[in-house]
């Protein structure tokens, strides 16, 4: 007798090689998702700082409300949910932007009107310029 198919062994074998490559393609897919993330929270940190400027260059008013405005377009953060933060001298001469980054959340990516714009160690209160890292 001459069966034209497929045994159940091999169709298992076939079965668990789709598994074993569907599985590793989700991890990188997740890593990539991050670094989307991360993408996204650098330009939309950016962005607030420069039209932070561009407002401060055609005289507008910066202030706390005008800030928060333009943050709250923005939306949440991708990762945290939360909303980006921001830090500013009293007469708010100076701000800085910040949000942590969704594949280390202790880095924190600011953007600051000295025009600084890449990892920070944080912020002091009302300080509005971001604090470089210390070098390892």
């Amino acid at each position: 007798m001459n069966k034209k198919g497929f045994t159940l062994i091999e169709l298992l074998v076939v079965i668990a090689i789709i598994g074993i490559l569907s599985s590793i393609a989700i991890v990188y897919l997740g890593d990539a998702r991050n670094k989307a993330n991360d993408a996204k929270v650098i330009s939309n940190v950016a962005t607030v700082s420069t039209q932070i400027e561009v407002n401060r260059a055609g005289n507008e008013t910066i202030d706390a409300a005008s800030i928060d405005a333009m943050i709250t377009k923005l939306g949440t953060h991708p990762c945290s949910g939360t909303s980006y933060t921001y830090t500013h001298t009293a007469d708010f001469s100076k701000v800085a932007v910040m949000a942590p980054l969704c594949l280390n959340a202790a880095q924190i990516w600011c953007a600051d009107s000295d025009s600084f714009r890449g990892l920070s160690s944080g912020s002091t209160a009302n300080s509005g310029v971001c604090n470089a890292p210390a070098a390892p």
